[in-house]
This record gives C-alpha cells, sequence and structure tokens, in this order.
C-alpha cells in the first residue's frame, strides 16, 4: 500500500500467470476483487474506488527458476540480458543493474575468467547463477 495523494493509497502486488498479453483481456482477473477486499480489511472506514480505469495490469517477465536472467548471451556476441525479475523487479533491479554493469565492462576489457558478481556490501553473486546460458 502506498501514498498516491491527498485521501487516497495504491493497493497493489497481485500476480496472476495467464500468458502474453492477449491472454490478459481475456482471462478474468480476481486481482482487484481480491486487492480491494484486503484494502478493506486494512481501511474500514473509507470508501474504495474499483472503476476499471484504476486497475492496472503490468507484465513482469519471470524466469522458469525464479532467479532474474542478467549477463551475457554467449552465443551471440554482444547481447545482454537483464530480465526476468518477475514480482521482484524493485527489489532486485538496483542488484542486478550492477552486475550487468560488471558484465558489459568485463566484455569491454575482455576479461572473461571472472566466476563471481562482486557488489558493494562486500556481496558476491556467482555469474552461473543469473547468466542467460544457464537455460541452455
Amino acid at each position: 500500500c502506498s501514498s498516491v495523494g491527498a485521501n487516497m493509497a495504491r493497493i497493489a502486488g497481485f500476480g496472476e500467470l495467464v500468458g502474453y498479453r492477449d491472454k490478459a483481456t481475456t482471462v478474468p482477473s480476481v486481482a482487484p476483487r481480491v486487492l480491494t477486499r484486503y484494502g478493506k480489511s486494512l481501511f474500514p472506514e473509507t470508501e474504495s474506488n474499483t472503476k476499471e480505469a484504476n486497475v492496472l495490469q503490468c507484465f513482469r517477465p519471470l524466469s522458469p527458476d525464479d532467479l532474474p536472467i542478467v549477463g551475457a548471451v554467449r552465443s551471440v556476441p554482444g547481447v545482454f540480458v537483464h530480465s526476468g525479475h518477475g514480482t521482484l523487479g524493485w527489489t532486485l533491479c538496483l542488484a542486478t543493474s550492477e552486475c550487468l554493469a560488471t558484465a558489459l565492462k568485463d566484455e569491454i576489457k575482455g576479461i572473461d575468467d571472472t566466476e563471481m558478481f562482486r557488489l558493494p556490501g562486500n556481496v558476491s553473486v556467482e555469474r552461473a547463477q543469473l547468466s542467460p546460458d544457464r537455460f541452455l
């Protein structure tokens, strides 16, 4: 729940697996009904506004193993991927952007022997865990 203006709040955070955009318009969503019920339980004294114009959908690519896909696609030189974060896009985007920047920098410098992404705060992530090539 987040504030969007005076006497207004945005309640979000629902995931539905419906496929591609064409399915999203033909498969009825339960999200508005569920989130409205949740909002009423949080704020019982308020009116809810669930007009269709106030319901927004967005598509968030999700990888099969629920980890982001970050790094070089080795079979296509010069192609890098930063996708598949699913519902954790905002949560992970800064860290995985740092990983992508490192991968690009290493490619430019010709470095190919690094097994880890080193992040601020003394955190390391194995490149193989996020590599697009892990699905090949």
